[in-house]
């Protein structure tokens, strides 16, 4: 290639090694100038730049916290001294920085402490006279360094940190606070930027040592070989300087025919390749570009463009060795002769894939607000805080057949919206001025068409559209048509007065009803009550008459046994072993009788006691397994001659105090209801009765592995009178007086889980205060 081969150029006698190391020597030279003269001085500059912008960003973060309280002041949420003292206690606990010791203080436009963490003995002082050791009157400072632009950057004497007796310089960003007059400010003390920017000063020390040894092993090397390849010392000069290897944008170098001679190390990284398989190929050749025919037919017209001598550009999507889709602004720019001819060419693309989604993002947004904006039935329009109108949807145009043009870019009190009545337009300009200032306006208009005498009613909104420094930027107005909801209203309110007479004649009516609807639910739970307290009589008596027929029978052996023993005493036959089997037999018959007859007190003192609790339905303490014991003891006859079984896991401690009639009435109905209905064709079943304390409840679970229900009986599980045993003598009161013993008298819920052939369970919640503590 030409460009790379060296020409003579008459005159030039200087030896091609001094050529060489001339300029090496001078741009050592340049280097250490620019180094320890221009760029370690603008290191610190730049820190201490970094560091203000970061001060001013922290002190937004508490001047956000002060609006925030303000819009409540605003709103009438806090009064102003609470929102100035919680404001004031937010910003007065926020710490940053590397120790997490960096603070805000607060002191009002004239010099008043306000606020200061670390002392707080300053609280309320005047600080206008306060200076550090060498005169400055800092909290003057304040004021006058945010007056002009609302903030500003001051330079002190000051404690550090939490030590009183370190005094040390700092450079602090205050910023003023209008609404309340507070100047809010953080700052930096300058001996840690001194430390940092010394410490980085060290290290570019260091790292420029390095590049010097590293660049004077270079020129050496270069000086003693530039005898032999003088040609490709002009070479790489004239390429050299047309390509800039700290780019971080993708960048090449390309003979006018496309060919890749040369690329940064940015666009290899990037596509995950290696030098040497890009390098001597056409450049649409290569990996970067083969993922598509289009994308390289338009590479090689930018190249075409770029030889004959222009700027060939274009934005390709490029996809990186992740697969991930950038967008890349690319270009082809000639490196031209004195001639005119080209030489080479720069290839130069940079990832613009931020800023195309940005563009997306913004053409999405600015299509949806379009389409909400037109689309939108309520009346909308953009309004400038001047009261210029900029924007009016469609909705509006058509409420009084006006257009666009004859609206907007003018006052929006002229729109044909506000003339009649003519008082409108007073009262918008005034919610406009109000709006401009921060406030959100919302009211209801009556207006009136000139073609129409009935009125329209709006529901009228005016509210500020804020820009990022937090100030109104114009306003949206909004109305909707409320008209037919007004005359809606109206009709109601007629209907109403009519209804009124009828609801209060209902009323009464409904009153009786309820009363005698609650005497017939009383008289049917406490037919339901005696019916269960019969079947306890008649289970009880069936109990007892076995203790007491064996007892009887015993008794009755031991008078026969008696009278055979007289006979013999009489007639003088009584022998020793006759009188030995009299007294075994008596034994048995005594402790026969005995056992059967405790047995039967012990029922009949279980059944006095249910019995009462049923009938009495007073409240008082149980042992609470022990008193499940006594139902099941009572409602033994129901199944002692089946091969079913009930499991009771109670604590042994636990005591209630509770109403035990209600117990006694909610287990027998769940036990015969499993014993009638859960049990039909089951030979054998199962009932888990399980009692445990938590924190918040008492918990009864009640569960039997009979046939279940249906989901459509289980979801009328608990209505009155529902029943599937209609026909055979059910009434369907049992689970409903289950329902409202646990609701009403315990205070407690039910639930009940079922699925067919899998049983039944239900789960009872009694409040907690019941729990006896012993």
């Amino acid at each position: 290639m030409g460009i790379f081969t060296s020409k003579n150029r008459p005159g030039l006698n200087i030896p091609v090694w001094l050529r060489v190391t001339a300029p090496t020597i001078v741009s050592l030279v340049l280097f250490i100038i620019v180094i320890f003269a221009v760029h370690m001085p603008a290191v610190r500059e730049a820190m201490l730049s970094q560091k203000k912008t970061a001060l001013k960003h922290m002190t937004q973060v508490a001047t956000g916290i002060l609006e925030q309280m303000y819009e409540k002041e605003r709103k009438g949420l806090l009064t102003p001294e609470q929102a100035r003292r919680e404001a004031a206690a937010l910003i007065g606990k926020m710490r940053f920085g590397t120790a997490g010791k960096d603070y805000f203080w607060i002191n009002d436009t004239n010099a008043k402490m306000i606020m200061h963490p670390y002392m707080p003995e300053l609280d309320g002082r005047d600080m206008s006279g306060f200076t550090d050791f060498k005169g400055n009157a800092i909290f003057r400072e304040t004021a006058k360094a945010t007056k002009k632009n609302g903030e500003g950057i001051i330079t002190y004497y000051w404690q550090w940190q939490d030590k009183p007796d370190r005094i040390v310089p700092k450079l602090s960003y205050v910023r003023r606070f209008e609404p309340w007059h507070w100047i809010v400010g953080t700052g930096l003390y300058l001996d840690d930027l001194e430390k940092e920017a010394l410490a980085r000063s060290r290290e570019l020390i260091m790292l420029t040592l390095i590049v010097l040894a590293v660049i004077g092993f270079l020129s050496a090397y270069t000086i003693i070989e530039s005898r032999k390849a003088g040609d490709r010392i002009l070479e790489s000069e004239a390429l050299f300087k047309g390509v800039f290897n700290h780019s971080q944008q993708f960048m090449g170098v390309l003979t006018p025919e496309g060919v890749l001679l040369l690329i940064n190390k940015v666009a290899l990284d990037f596509a995950g390749i290696e030098e040497k398989d890009v390098l001597n190929t056409y450049l649409w050749e290569t990996p970067f570009w083969n993922y598509s025919i289009d994308v390289q037919r338009a590479l090689k017209e930018a190249i075409q463009i770029g030889s004959l001598g222009g700027i060939g550009r274009g934005i390709f999507r490029h996809f990186g060795k992740n697969g991930e889709c950038i967008h890349v602004d690319f270009s082809v720019k000639p490196a031209i002769s004195e001639n005119g001819s080209v030489l080479f060419l720069i290839a130069e693309g940079h990832n613009v894939t931020e800023l195309k989604e940005a563009q997306e993002r913004l053409a999405v947004s600015e299509a949806m607000f379009k389409g909400i904006f037109n689309q939108s039935l309520h009346f909308m329009g953009v309004v400038a805080l001047d009261g210029t109108l900029l924007e009016i949807n469609q909705s509006a145009l058509e409420i009084r057949s006006a257009t666009a043009e004859n609206v907007v870019g003018k006052p929006f009190w002229e729109g044909p919206w506000w003339q009649n009545p003519p008082s409108l337009v007073q009262e918008l300009k005034k919610d406009i001025r109000n709006a401009a200032d921060g406030r959100v306006i919302r009211r209801e208009i009556e207006s009136y068409d000139g073609n129409s005498p009935e009125a329209i009613y709006v529901d009228f909104s005016l509210k500020p559209a804020f820009g990022s420094d937090g100030k109104a930027i114009f306003l949206i107005a909004e109305g909707r048509d409320i008209t037919e909801l007004r005359t809606a209203q109206e009709q109601l309110r007629n209907i109403n007065s009519r209804l009124e007479a009828k609801v209060e004649e209902r009323t009464s009516e409904l009153k009786m009803s309820i009363e005698r609807l609650e005497r017939a639910q009383n008289q049917l739970i406490q037919s339901e009550k005696m019916a269960a307290l019969g079947d306890l009589v008649a289970g009880v008596a069936h109990e007892i008459n076995t203790p007491v027929g064996i007892s009887v029978t015993s008794i009755s052996y031991l008078e026969e046994k008696i009278t055979e023993i007289d006979r013999k005493v009489a007639a003088g036959e009584l022998r020793k072993s006759d009188f030995d089997k009299f007294l075994n037999v008596a034994r048995e018959a005594t402790k026969s009788s005995m056992l059967n007859l405790h047995r039967a007190a012990e029922l009949i003192g279980n059944f006095k006691q249910v019995a009462a609790d049923q009938a009495s339905g007073q409240k008082r303490t149980i042992q609470f397994g022990h008193y499940i014991d006594e139902i099941l003891l009572s409602l033994r006859s129901k199944y002692k001659r089946t091969k079913h079984k009930i499991n009771v896991s109670c604590p042994e401690d636990l005591q209630l105090n509770t109403y035990p009639g209600a117990f006694m009435q909610i287990l027998s109905n769940l036990i015969i209801n499993s014993l009638l209905h859960g049990f039909e064709g089951i030979e054998a079943g199962n009932i888990d009765i399980g009692v445990e304390v938590t924190d918040t409840n008492v918990i009864l679970r009640y569960t039997d592995d009979g046939k279940g229900m249906s989901p459509s009986d289980l979801s009328k599980v608990f209505e009155p009178f529902f029943t599937t045993k209609r026909g055979a003598g059910g009434t369907g009161l049992g689970m409903s007086i289950v329902y409202n013993l646990v609701t009403s008298r315990l205070g407690g819920t039910i639930t009940c889980s079922s699925n067919e052939g899998q049983g039944t369970a239900f789960t009872i919640l009694l409040p907690l205060d019941m729990v006896v503590v012993s």
